[in-house]
């Protein structure tokens, strides 16, 4: 099931990314592991915009979560964590249309986000639900300022990239 986390709940989320993020280690992307995950003040100001999902097991446990932000003329998709042993479930997909219904509902076209190129549950993952990758040339300023950002947070940029979704 797909909800809006109770607000208890928020604090579990730092962890689920970082647990989800341990599967970066074993295609060497150590960087992925060290980083810290989102703030939980971050979280708070998603969930309190309505920005801010998570999956939850037949018990009703977050097992995973999504985060979206908006910027003038963008919606992207800020982060998607599922628990590895509740991937395969249709529940990261899930999130994403979750997400893409919000940014149609505050009347954005597309869900943009970043990701792993070479990485076989990023890029390929996002390509099987739609998303195309975006030329360099074709991003918008906010899309560049959010690639940027990554960039300078240790994402090496020849491995990112950006995508989005109508």
């Amino acid at each position: 099931m797909i909800r809006r986390p109770r607000p208890d709940e928020i604090q579990l989320l730092p962890q689920i990314e970082k647990d989800a993020d341990e599967r970066f280690r074993r295609v060497g992307l150590q960087l992925v592991v060290d980083m810290p995950g989102h703030s939980m003040e971050a979280l708070r100001q998603a969930w309190h915009h309505g920005l801010l999902w998570v999956a939850t097991s037949p018990a009703n446990r977050p097992v995973g979560f999504a985060f979206m932000k908006v910027a003038p003329g963008v919606a992207w998709l800020d982060q998607l964590s599922v628990l590895d042993r509740w991937q395969g479930h249709g529940l990261g997909t899930a999130l994403i249309d979750r997400a893409q219904q919000k940014a149609r509902a505050l009347g954005y076209a597309m869900l943009h986000l970043t990701t792993y190129r070479d990485v076989p549950w990023n890029r390929p993952f996002y390509l099987r639900r739609g998303f195309t990758e975006l030329g360099r040339g074709d991003l918008t300023r906010a899309m560049r300022l959010v690639l940027m950002t990554e960039v300078r947070h240790g994402h090496p940029i020849w491995q990112r990239a950006v995508m989005a979704r109508r």
